[in-house]
C-alpha cells in the first residue's frame, strides 16, 4: 500500500552525497551512500514497510565496550588489515540494526525550539558542504590540496597515526549512537 511521500531531507543528503563520491570516483562510498539512498527512498515513497516496530534501545556499556573494542582494534592493527575489515564487517549488521525501524506515519509537530534546532544545524551543515565542496573543487582545479584543503586533507595527519583513528572513530561512534538516540534512558 503506498502512501504520499514525505519530505525527508536525509534522503536528498544522502543522494547528493552519493552523486559526489560517483563523481569523484570513490566507488566504495558510492556505493554505500548511494544503496543506503534507494532503501532511504522506498520507505519514504512507501514501497517498503518493514524493519523494527521500535527504534532499539541500548544499556551505555553495551555501547562503551563496543566503541572500546573497536578503537582497540583500530589502535592495535595497521589500516586496511584483516582485523580491521573483520570489524567493520561485524559491525555493518550492528549498524543496520540501529538505524532500520519503521518510522511513524504520523509525527507530531515539532515544538519551536525543535524547529530553531532543526534550521540551526541544516544551516550549519549547509554551509559546512559548501565550503567543503568549495575547497574540493579549488583543490582539484589547481591541483593544489594544500591551498584548498578538505577536511579530510586536514585530519590526514592525525588520521594516519593508528591511536588518531581510534580516537577519531571512538569519537564518531559516540556521536551517532548520540544523534540516533539509541541509549537507553535511566
Amino acid at each position: 500500500m503506498r502512501t504520499k511521500p514525505s519530505v525527508n531531507l536525509w534522503v536528498l543528503v544522502f543522494i547528493g552525497t552519493a552523486l559526489f563520491h560517483i563523481w569523484r570516483g570513490s566507488i566504495e562510498d558510492a556505493y554505500i551512500f548511494g544503496s543506503a539512498s534507494i532503501l532511504m527512498l522506498s520507505q519514504v515513497m512507501g514501497f517498503t514497510e518493514f524493519g523494527f516496530q521500535r527504534k532499539p534501545q541500548l544499556s551505555i556499556w553495551v555501547i562503551a565496550i563496543l566503541v572500546v573494542a573497536v578503537a582497540t582494534v583500530l589502535y592495535l592493527f595497521p589500516p586496511h588489515s584483516m582485523a580491521n575489515a573483520f570489524t567493520l564487517l561485524a559491525l555493518l549488521p550492528a549498524g543496520i540494526a540501529l538505524i532500520f525501524y519503521v518510522d511513524p506515519k504520523q509525527h507530531p509537530k515539532p515544538t519551536l525550539s525543535v524547529t530553531r534546532a532543526r534550521l540551526s544545524w541544516g544551516l550549519w551543515a549547509f554551509l559546512f558542504a559548501v565550503i567543503e565542496l568549495i575547497a574540493f573543487i579549488g583543490g582539484f582545479l589547481t591541483n593544489d590540496d594544500n591551498s584548498f584543503p578538505t577536511i579530510s586533507i586536514i585530519l590526514d595527519p592525525v588520521l594516519e597515526t593508528q591511536l588518531g583513528r581510534a580516537v577519531f572513530v571512538a569519537l564518531w561512534l559516540m556521536a551517532g549512537v548520540f544523534l540516533l538516540g539509541v541509549r537507553k534512558k535511566r
